[in-house]
């Protein structure tokens, strides 16, 4: 290979100089310069990865005294360097629990490192986790960092964990098993310090059940179990979740919302969100498009009160036995109303029958269930 230098007199090229460099050594060079801007990008990784848990549990709004239990349990699990497995319908809030979870710990300055399991292909899940090296058979490594990596030190978040393969399911076991692993193509075997937590929607004690998931990896992961009750089952924080909000977006926005009118409120309370609090976002978010004064209205809920009316409709099309129909109402009213003490006497009242009826005919569908 050769580089040439011109030599310049009053304006004119009268020579060059020309200096040949060999082969094996620019070709060196190049491998230096790219495993160094190899190692720029692991390191802006890591910077990012250290940015990407903000919240803490004064985030985990709620006073519902069954997720104040859920909330208190994982702040003490928090504390501890167990790994924790996070149960809950979709849209629960799991991914804000482990983020308020690293930032609880004493790994809270260590990466905060996020691998959704539902969202990255399965032929390159493996990849993702370990990482792989460009230049197997190069003394220069090339080396890019995987999750496993980025993590080291800190939290690996393995969301919807339920997703993983058999194979995948092994090789995880492995890893945490003996606590070191080796990239793709690399020689270097990589100790491994990260504290693992996990999320999924789906029944994992079942899938183990059925031979779809690891009874080992299952154990493994589920040091303490973390389960998010559904929105539906506390009622009674949906306004608190719907003002922060609105708060939110409305300091986005740039806009004076600062709530909503009597009748909104009791049909955000209405209905029965199975979506979650991922749901009720969204559905806020739509409303604050449309708003114009200080306060959200029925009117600016238009596609909510569509899913209400639905909702409703179908609770009511077919004609059914009058006990069956006693039964739906019942669960419709703990559904609105939430399963408490407090929620259970609001239904027994809109229903027009006493607390202890409640119990006693709930005590009876449990009899013959």
């Amino acid at each position: 290979m050769a580089n040439g230098y011109p030599s310049i007199i009053d304006g004119n090229i009268e020579a060059a100089l020309v200096v040949f460099q060999p082969l094996t050594e620019s070709s060196k060079l190049n491998e230096e310069i790219e495993a160094n801007k190899q190692k720029i990008q692991n390191l802006a990784l890591r910077v990012d990865q250290m940015a990407t848990s903000p919240h803490s549990f004064d985030d985990i709004l709620g006073s519902h005294p069954d997720f104040v239990f859920v909330r208190n349990k994982a702040r003490r699990a928090a504390e501890t360097n167990s790994p924790i497995l996070i149960t809950g319908e979709s849209g629960t809030g799991k991914g804000l629990f482990a983020q308020a979870i690293h930032n609880g710990s004493l790994r809270s300055h260590k990466p905060f490192v996020i691998t959704d399991c539902a969202q990255i292909p399965e032929s390159l899940l493996e990849m993702e986790l370990l990482g792989y090296d460009k230049n197997k058979n190069s003394k220069v490594s090339d080396r890019k960092l995987g999750k496993l990596e980025c993590a080291n030190g800190g939290t690996l978040f393995l969301d919807e964990v339920g997703l993983l393969n058999k194979q995948m399911q092994e090789k995880l076991l492995q890893i945490l098993l003996e606590r070191r692993f080796q990239p793709i193509n690399g020689n270097q075997i990589i100790d491994l310090d990260v504290r693992i937590i996990s999320a999924t929607n789906r029944n994992l004690k079942e899938m183990v059940e059925k031979g779809l998931f690891s009874a080992e990896l299952y154990h493994l992961l589920n040091g303490t179990e973390i389960h998010i009750p559904p929105l539906r089952m506390h009622k009674e924080d949906v306004l608190t979740y719907a003002q922060s909000i609105i708060y939110k977006i409305s300091r986005k926005l740039g806009k004076q919302v600062i709530g909503m009118t009597t009748q909104a409120e009791q049909l955000l309370l209405d209905y029965h969100w199975p979506g979650n609090i991922r749901e009720l976002k969204s559905v806020i978010e739509i409303a604050m498009d449309s708003v114009e004064g200080e306060m959200l209205s029925v009117c600016n809920f238009a596609g909510l009160v569509e899913r209400v009316n639905k909702a409703e409709e179908i609770h009511y099309r077919e004609p059914m036995a009058l006990d069956e129909l006693e039964k739906r109402m019942i669960r419709l009213a703990l559904e609105r109303y939430g399963n408490s003490v407090e929620g259970k006497k609001r239904a027994a009242g809109v229903l027009n029958i006493s607390l202890a009826t409640l119990y006693n005919k709930l005590k009876t569908y449990e009899n013959n269930a």
